[in-house]
């Protein structure tokens, strides 16, 4: 299950565990050193922290509530508690299973029927289920209002509710009944679950040389699976080029570098400023494969994080003509923390700039051409007004 108002941080992916054995020998001193400045950091903010109230709150639930203390429970509480202080979007903690699920969505890999769902006038609505899926194969539609799931009615729930409601193990049935427009009666289906892969890039070779490749969000896929898109439109002598980046949330941050790079030279990507006030650079370094190819981009309200990275830095570059609505803007980098347990914290480490320096958070990237209305399963107008460009052009 897809979830589209669910913005994925722009995250760092895990470092080779191979470098890091690479490096072992030669670091272990460092480390013996880092580990005690950081340990003596963490108990100075012990003694500055004062958890006395929390301890004195703990032992009465303990011994007067009429109930039992959930210990794991209490613990994920005060985690989250924690990182909720800090009052900064995009940063959470994340119990074992919210990150187990966190990892499947960016693999592109879940179990359960194979829709998009989304809340439209305060309903889950079905976007569209995907090609060749349970939920596409039990008759879902796009459209279809989600009423109950099982026994649970939905009116009162959160899109990610109804989400946790629907998934489940392959093999096993879920019930869900709908609501379709112009149908009298809510209608019941029986769904069974099964592994749901959803490629993260598609594409397809339009009228007259004109390519079009969507990319759904920046995951483990994304990268080699663009490339592939790439090459097979190559085949066809390509005229132009249109990237739809609409509804894409973001995702890992390491995945731009290289898809950019397949249509400028070696430059800078985005730049991110750490809470010291230090800049790192993230460069491309490939030979681009169509560095000369006219370029379109489409985005929207929902394209986020990475997606306005990539529309940033060819707006920057001028390399590209950006098609569609202001984006989400998220300008910030998050870093996920392996705790002990398996849960983690996601935290914000950095914003990130365009490569011309610009800030985005709030702001979003300006298309520069914009397209109000909105696409659907069935209508994509900035993708139209892409195709009218390329013609008008082309005469």
């Amino acid at each position: 299950m897809k979830l589209s108002n669910d913005y994925p941080s722009l995250e760092r992916k895990p470092k080779s565990k191979l470098l890091s054995r690479l490096f072992l020998g030669v670091t272990f001193l460092l480390v013996l050193c880092a580990g005690y400045i950081v340990g003596q950091s963490s108990v100075t903010a012990q003694n500055q922290l004062d958890l006395t109230e929390f301890w004195q709150a703990y032992n009465i639930i303990e011994n007067r509530f009429v109930g039992s203390v959930q210990k794991d429970k209490a613990e994920e509480g005060a985690l989250a508690g924690l990182v909720e202080s800090i009052y900064y979007p995009f940063s959470s903690y994340f119990p074992i299973q919210k990150k187990k699920d966190l990892d499947t969505e960016l693999s592109g890999q879940f179990e359960g029927i194979g829709a998009e769902l989304t809340t439209k006038d305060g309903l889950t609505t079905v976007v569209a289920p995907l090609d060749n899926s349970p939920a596409q194969k039990a008759g879902l539609k796009a459209k279809d209002v989600v009423i109950k799931v099982d026994d649970t009615a939905t009116e009162d729930l959160t899109l990610d509710e109804v989400v946790a409601l629907i998934r489940g193990p392959k093999d096993s049935q879920v019930k869900i009944t709908i609501f379709r427009q112009g149908v009298d009666n809510p209608i019941k289906l029986k769904i069974t679950r099964s592994q749901i892969q959803v490629k993260s890039v598609k594409y397809q070779n339009l009228n007259d040389g004109i390519g079009y490749i969507e990319v759904t969000q920046f995951g483990d896929d994304t990268v080699e699976l663009f490339k592939q898109a790439l090459s097979q439109l190559s085949k066809s002598s390509l005229k132009a080029l249109i990237i739809d980046l609409q509804n894409n949330p973001g995702g890992y941050l390491n995945t731009v570098a290289p898809i950019v790079g397949q249509f400028i030279a070696p430059s800078v990507i985005v730049k991110e400023r750490y809470k010291d006030g230090r800049v790192e650079e993230l460069r491309s370094v490939e030979t681009p494969t169509l560095p000369n190819i006219p370029l379109y981009i489409l985005v929207n309200a929902g394209s986020a994080s990475a997606s306005e990275i990539v529309a940033g830095t060819f707006q920057d570059y001028k390399r590209a003509t950006i098609i569609g609505q202001k984006t989400f803007g998220k300008g910030s980098v998050q870093e996920i923390f392996p705790l002990k347990g398996g849960s983690a914290l996601r935290l914000t480490i950095a914003e990130w700039l365009t490569p011309n320096d610009r800030q985005i958070t709030k702001k979003g990237i300006e298309p520069d051409m914009i397209v109000a209305a909105e696409k659907t399963a069935e209508i994509n107008p900035p993708l139209n007004k892409a195709l009218e460009l390329i013609s008008s052009t082309a005469n």
